[in-house]
């Protein structure tokens, strides 16, 4: 493929932004911006009208009638009235046979909602239909439209064609943008215009013709171009992507975005959308044909599909497919998957009944970074079969469970362990709930077998497990009204959870889907620490915790929620999830949540291990959330095992305004440990009454097939919008939803 030569920026910009035709996703007050309203309020009727349409009250300083049926004639402070309409100049004449009334010294039309004012006009008030010439200004709430035609002819109430037109969406006499066209109709029933030979100018500056143009009249969806986006990266060079999009019917839709990288070469992005009663979904897809750098083409794939057929069944497809390993990381704009080292695929299939469940699932991954070894990939799921039987009403006081589960474990790598595992678990308890505490002993037996194949040297290709599992949970619940805080009410409810089980030989067990999982608050309480079902932790263990929460007594929003704990080991364990079988307690977990008025939360999780000063893991995040778009995030994430640092990033995002129209935004990672910048980005933006325009800077760390190490890839992007023509651009809105917390311009 011949390599594109970059295209000046700022021409791009004026030439592509006028064809937009959608702002599928605006936002309410999208005319808060500007100075006044576009139409001042109609005056009331001085005296009740007649409300079946037929009256006419005419006022006139002279009047004269001749002829029959009569043709008056008004001279001097014409008014004209039915019902909601004004016409008004200062000379009217009109025939009461036809209902048709004329003027030739200028004739204004006001009606809610519509505002023309012309040199001659020819009108029928009861059909609400007429010719317009010389229109000198012209006025339609509905979509913020203005301007001036050679002629306006009205079919009725809503629908007016335009001939010699201008048109415009900003202030009268601070048109930023303005399109003039041959011809031009605007249906406000559908809401709907069109253009035909139309001139988009910026100012006074033509930068675009077209032969035909499609707009909303408001902010209906509705085919045509989208706001253009324009770029410059390290790798890929100028960048150039116009959207287009399809308003196919209410319940389906697409996106069209071509995007020229002028080192690389033409992509073409598609987005199909749909939502039916019964599933909704949408497929991505991305086509690169003979990628000037690369050499070869490229695409991918992601889609996600989710059916729901009355409460009881219950499926989804999800897959996300590159052709290359570094797809990801030339593109991530198209797939944001840039830190991934696997992407996952994955279909299921679930039926829910009244006191059972049945699933179906199956998984697959592909490898997407290339430094890791092959055999790291995790295994896939071809497939999993899951039962739960879970009856409403036990057997008197006691709660029955039984859980099932096949799964046919298969890796790319042949000599890694694969094969098939069955794991039963039914299990019983003894609820014993009240309102001030809660008791449960449980009782949990798991079987677990397996048929293994692949390299097995000196290993039972056929090993099981079955072991039980006791436990007993307690806890306490109080309350009183808070001393610190009026209309606030405290609790304190400590809680323990013991939990035994026996010592049983695993180390002939494959491991499939096990991991440690993450020590929390609420992990402490769980029946088995690790997450998977290869390893099942044992000895004999107690879990001490106690939380207090800060709660209003009107509207039960909690202000803050504070909580404490420490697992205590009675026996030494030989499968430890903690990965050291001679301790005796955990780390000590304490976790803080606090959510205040006027947009302040924070979130804090702390872990240290009592016995050793050097080890800890903190995670914070303080945000604060204002009106509209403006938020605040600042998060710490920090690691330390026997007094070395292995983890120590700080994080920091925003989006504020600076005044009435312009806000910046701006986000951090930094490794603190390395002193190396992960991303950064910063970026402006400036919006007015008809226009707006985002500018974003953007670097992130990339994975560099050519060397071992990572580096920082630049990226900038341009949008600029023209509300009316062009719909908010969405590269930069959606990076700027994924990286700020909190920032959604579309609530």
């Amino acid at each position: 493929m011949p390599r594109y030569q970059p295209i000046p920026l700022i021409g791009v910009a004026l030439a592509t932004a006028l064809a937009g035709s959608l702002d599928a996703r605006a936002s309410e007050g999208r005319w808060a911006l500007c100075s006044a309203p576009l139409l001042e309020p109609m005056p009331p009727a001085t005296e009740p009208v007649a409300g079946d349409g037929e009256r006419i009250d005419i006022t006139a300083d002279r009047a004269q009638a001749s002829g029959q049926p009569p043709i008056y004639e008004f001279t001097g402070s014409v008014r004209a009235r039915q019902a909601d309409q004004r016409l008004s100049s200062e000379r009217l004449r009109y025939d009461s046979g036809d209902g048709r009334i004329e003027g030739d010294s200028g004739v204004r039309l006001r009606q809610p909602g519509v505002l023309i004012n012309a040199e001659r006009a020819r009108y029928w008030l009861t059909p609400q239909r007429g010719t317009f010439e010389g229109v000198s200004d012209y006025r339609i709430v509905a979509g913020h439209m203005q301007g001036q035609a050679e002629r306006v002819i009205r079919e009725g109430p809503t629908l007016s064609r335009y001939q010699g037109v201008t048109l415009s969406t900003c202030m009268p006499g601070r048109e930023f943008w303005t399109l003039q066209a041959q011809r031009a109709e605007i249906d406000r029933d559908t809401r709907q215009g069109r253009a035909h030979h139309a001139v988009l100018s910026l100012g006074r500056l033509p930068v675009f013709y077209t032969p035909y143009l499609q707009f909303p009249v408001g902010s209906e969806r509705l085919t045509g171009l989208l706001a253009p986006t324009i770029g410059q990266s390290d790798d890929n060079g100028t960048t150039v992507s116009v959207p287009w999009y399809w308003n196919i019917a209410p319940q389906y839709d697409a996106t069209l975005r071509p995007t020229l990288y002028s080192r690389r070469g033409l992509l073409m992005d598609t987005e199909f959308r749909y939502l039916e009663e019964w599933i909704d979904g949408e497929f991505n897809v991305s086509v690169l044909p003979d990628d000037d750098v690369f050499g070869d083409n490229r695409w991918a794939i992601d889609q996600d599909h989710q059916l729901a057929i009355g409460s009881s069944i219950r499926g989804r497809i999800k897959q996300a497919r590159v052709s290359d390993a570094f797809y990801s990381d030339d593109f991530s704009n198209e797939l944001d998957v840039r830190s991934a080292s696997f992407l996952e695929s994955e279909a299921s299939f679930a039926w829910t009944g009244r006191d059972s469940s049945l699933s179906v699932d199956t998984q697959y991954w592909q490898q997407i970074d290339t430094r890791i070894s092959a055999t790291s990939q995790p295994y896939a799921r071809e497939p999993r079969l899951q039962f739960r039987y879970n009856p409403i009403t036990g057997l008197g006081p006691l709660d029955i469970d039984f859980d099932a589960e096949a799964t046919r474990f298969t890796h790319p790598v042949s000599r890694r362990t694969q094969g098939r595992r069955v794991d039963i678990a039914p299990r019983v308890s003894l609820p014993w709930r009240r309102l001030g505490y809660f008791i449960e002993p449980a009782v949990t037996w798991r079987h677990t077998d397996y048929d293994l194949t692949g390299d097995l040297p000196g290993r039972d290709a056929t090993p099981s497990r079955s072991m039980p599992i006791y436990s007993v949970d307690a806890g306490v619940f109080l309350e009183r009204p808070s001393t610190l805080f009026a209309g606030v009410y405290q609790t304190l409810e400590p809680r323990l959870f013991y939990r035994r089980a026996p010592t049983r030989d695993q180390s002939d067990l494959p491991d499939f889907d096990t991991s440690a999982s993450t020590l929390t608050f609420s992990s402490m309480f769980r029946e088995n620490a690790f997450a998977g079902l290869d390893r099942i932790e044992d000895g004999e263990r107690l879990t001490t915790g106690i939380t207090t929460r800060f709660v209003n007594t009107t509207s039960g929003q909690e202000y803050l929620s504070a909580s404490i704990g420490q697992i205590f080991y009675f026996e030494d364990r030989e499968v430890a999830a903690d990965g050291d079988p001679a301790d005796n307690r955990s780390e000590i977990v304490s976790q803080l949540r606090l959510d205040l008025p006027r947009g302040f939360s924070a979130d804090l999780d702390y872990r240290w291990d009592p016995d050793s000063t050097g080890t800890d893991n903190l995670r914070t995040l303080l945000r604060w959330r204002g009106r509209d778009t403006q938020a605040i995030n600042l998060g710490l994430r920090r690691r330390r095992d026997e007094g070395e640092t292995t983890l120590d990033q700080a994080e920091l995002s925003f989006a504020l305004p600076l005044t009435r129209g312009v806000s910046v935004f701006a986000g951090l990672l930094e490794d603190l440990e390395t002193n190396n910048t992960r991303e950064r980005f910063i970026g402006i933006q400036q919006s007015g009454c008809c226009h707006a325009w985002r500018l974003v800077s953007e670097e992130q760390l990339q994975r560099d097939p050519d060397r071992a190490d990572a580096r920082l890839e630049r990226t900038v992007m341009l949008e600029l919008e023209l509300k009316g023509l062009g719909g908010i651009g969405d590269r930069i809105q959606s990076f700027l939803d994924a990286e700020i917390d909190g920032y959604n311009p579309r609530r």
